[in-house]
């Protein structure tokens, strides 16, 4: 898709700089740059990446934009920019060819909204409903009576089970899984008996999930992933789970049964919560941190088990004088062995 430099400052409620009329075809990088497209740059240091050569235009801050010819003045860049790709990549989304694969299985009792895309030997059963411009990738599967929204791509080997929603505006990437089985047993002297998983999983609007992650239903009731929220790749979310609204998790974080994490929280990749806590709203836990019990409002954690972030980082600075302190211990005992012989009395 080619448009103007001028039109790309107006979308993005930037100052123009050069050509109004200069044609931009797509986006690139700094680090990669490509005749007609255009690059961000938020310092001094990625404007010099591109080398010889450069991009048509850069979305870049008035210091900046006085080193070139053709620029986008903004007090975000990055943020002007994303604006850019979405208007780009919007373009060649609607370029695609929409519609239903002819090998494709659709029950004649599931509903399709116009303008949905469902891709080869994928599987939409009986009662399932996809909205308006949603895409279903191939080799998806979209169970009985679940419910995808309106403009949600689904992406190949996506597998939504029965009775599970998806909003709108969502992303899901490749291989996750949405209601699996919750892991629910009763232990009895014969064994483990199943606790039947028969809740469902709600995820709201402009949710994106990365790529092999499990979301699993709830026992009785429903799993519910807050509006706006991001996962990364590899994430596990157990039965009953409540993820707030805005919550960051980063890949191959596991969050176990019933727990609440509060809205706009962040968890660093490999963090593990116990079952049935809760993380008030706003808190940050540090990567490979263990999480044992509930957190207040604006935690901010790491370690395991984890502690207040400046409390573990002490105790973690003290492990590397853990030898050094070791020795001193033992001379100080030696000493201590020393002047007790000395006070014994003399026969």
């Amino acid at each position: 898709m080619r448009t103007t430099l001028k039109q790309l400052a107006e979308l993005v409620q930037g100052e123009l700089k050069g050509d109004p009329d200069l044609p931009i075809e797509g986006f690139c990088s700094t680090e990669h740059p490509a005749p007609g497209r255009i690059a961000f740059a938020e310092t001094a240091k990625s404007l010099s990446r591109s080398g010889a050569s450069a991009p048509a235009a850069l979305i870049t801050t008035r210091e900046l934009a006085q080193q070139l010819a053709n620029a986008i003045i903004s007090e975000h860049p990055r943020l002007a920019f994303v604006t850019v790709m979405e208007h780009f990549l919007a373009a060649e989304s609607a370029a695609a060819e929409a519609g239903i694969s002819p090998l494709a299985s659709i029950h004649p009792e599931a509903r399709l909204a116009g303008g949905a895309t469902v891709g080869p030997y994928a599987v939409v059963e009986q009662g399932a409903s996809i909205g308006a411009g949603s895409e279903i990738g191939a080799g998806c599967f979209i169970g009985r009576d679940a419910v995808i929204g309106e403009c949600t791509r689904l992406y190949p080997r996506v597998v939504v089970l029965e009775r599970c929603e998806i909003g709108s505006f969502c992303i899901v990437n490749s291989g996750t899984v949405i209601g699996s089985e919750g892991f629910g047993y009763v232990t009895t002297r014969e064994g483990h008996r199943k606790f039947p998983q028969a809740g469902r999983v709600v995820i709201e609007d402009h949710v994106e999930i990365g790529a092999n992650c499990t979301i699993d239903r709830a026992a009785i009731d429903e799993t519910r992933i807050g509006r706006g929220c991001k996962l990364d790749n590899l994430v596990q979310i157990a039965h009953n789970v409540q993820i707030g609204e805005y919550t960051l998790i980063a890949a191959q974080c596991g969050i176990a049964g019933s727990t609440k994490v509060g809205p706009w929280c962040e968890l660093g990749g490999q963090a593990g919560l116990q079952g049935g806590i809760e993380v008030g709203a706003g808190s940050r836990i540090a990567g490979q941190s263990g999480v044992f019990a509930s957190l207040p409002p604006k935690s901010r954690v790491s370690g395991y088990p984890a502690k207040p972030h400046q409390q573990a980082m002490r105790v973690l600075a003290l492990t590397f004088k853990l030898p050094e302190l070791t020795e001193k211990i033992k001379a100080l005992e030696d000493e201590v062995r020393r002047l007790r012989r000395s006070r014994r009395p003399r026969d």
